[in-house]
């Protein structure tokens, strides 16, 4: 009995070494003259407000893990940087601007590099989108629905208003190379300790990308890629290379451990789908969320509708499980994503509301027993089926399936 009690000791070590759970207070010590004049070098949020990212990590490898954005403490189409989610596999690398270079190679192995001034002194240009981790509401492919808030089930999601150049004038010297010919594409790698890359196609990205150096107006923090990252509209996290230090032209995919055993679909079929780069479709009901307790009468229903290949139609709330659907309202701007609110007079009865999305296409946000016929029990990415929450006749808020 021993070795089995010593084996289960150590188990639980193991795990408890490898994944916590942490929530972060932010603490801000004030200069004698911040003290003194009552002003802030830098503001901060009332300490009456208590918003914090939950944070998964890797306590035998600093930096490896992840932070969700708490999407139901928020409102609005911005989310702040101090809460933007965060997804590390190698820690996050310090340069100081004046050492930093971003490097160039094209097919032969010409080098062209640049400092972050070259850069910034180009013309600027400015987007507002989503990032959306490719393993985003993985846990929904579960058997069992985690009791968890939305925040952990869909917080790899984050909208920002990114400032840099666009990817395209910074290559348009080799224009006539990925012009003339057909299969090029590009690697993009990182300047972290595990010199994260992926390659994507030229031709695709080059009308949607942008370096960016400024996030919602201020440069960009070091866990979101300081001093410059890439951003590409409506693509998954995983192409969105952070810390960026060398873009090399390729003739075709560099098959990097990124594109082949991460970040690819395993099917119902049996098969691999490799290279599905695009965010499909999708909304998440993000208040009411569990923790809430209701009382009879108006309530709020609020959340985001998004898709990475085109706009936002309309959004749809059902109060009843899903038999019938009602429209809500959203803001009409002229991106690819949404906040939705409608107004739901809840009479005490125990219930289920969903939330689906329809594009501009007509494609409707298919519910979760669709999404795992199509991708099978084994999928891990791109999840984006609908979500069911129970209201308790005592207004408590539950996440289930039905």
């Amino acid at each position: 009995m021993k070795p089995r009690r010593n084996f289960f000791r150590y188990f639980f070590i193991l795990i408890s070494l490898i994944l916590f759970r942490k929530k972060v207070k932010t603490h801000t010590t004030l200069s004698e003259y911040e003290e003194i004049t009552g002003f802030r070098y830098y503001g901060q949020p009332s300490k009456y407000e208590k918003i914090f990212r939950w944070i998964i990590a890797n306590a035998s490898l600093r930096g490896n893990g992840l932070s969700y954005t708490p999407l139901s403490k928020l409102n609005g189409n911005i989310t702040p940087n101090g809460l933007h989610f965060e997804r590390h596999h190698y820690g996050v690398p310090v340069k100081k601007p004046e050492e930093y270079r971003l490097e160039i190679i094209n097919l032969e192995g010409q080098k062209r590099n640049f400092g972050i001034e070259d850069l910034k002194n180009k013309k600027l240009l400015t987007i507002k989108t989503f990032i959306e981790c490719g393993g985003n509401s993985n846990v929904m492919y579960n058997p069992r629905p985690i009791k968890s808030s939305v925040d952990h089930i869909h917080g790899l999601f984050s909208i920002s208003e990114w400032t840099g150049i666009s990817l395209k004038s910074l290559l348009k010297d080799y224009e006539k190379l990925y012009r003339d010919k057909k299969n090029i594409w590009i690697e993009f790698i990182s300047f972290d300790k595990g010199s994260y890359n992926i390659s994507l196609p030229i031709k695709v990205i080059k009308e949607k990308s942008m370096i960016a150096f400024y996030q919602n107006g201020e440069p960009i923090r070091p866990e979101q890629g300081y001093p410059s990252r890439l951003v590409i509209s409506g693509w998954e996290g995983s192409t969105h290379v952070k810390w960026l230090k060398q873009i090399k032209f390729r003739n075709g995919p560099a098959y990097t451990r990124n594109e082949t055993s991460r970040y690819t679909d395993l099917l119902s079929n049996g098969k691999a789908r490799q290279f599905s780069f695009i965010m499909d479709l999708k909304s998440v009901i993000t208040k009411p969320s569990l923790g809430d307790r209701l009382k009879k009468g108006k309530v709020l229903i609020s959340g985001y509708a998004w898709s990475g290949s085109t706009k936002i139609k309309k959004v749809e709330i059902s109060v009843n499980g899903g038999k019938t659907w009602k429209k809500a309202d959203i803001n009409q701007e002229k991106i690819s994503v949404v906040r939705f609110n409608y107004i739901y007079n809840w009479k005490g009865n125990e219930t289920i509301i969903q939330s689906r999305c329809i594009d501009n296409r007509l494609r409707i946000q298919p519910t979760r027993e669709q999404v795992i016929k199509k991708m099978g029990k084994n999928a891990t990415y791109h999840f984006n089926g609908i979500t069911s929450w129970k209201i308790k006749a005592n207004g408590e808020i539950e996440h289930i399936y039905i």
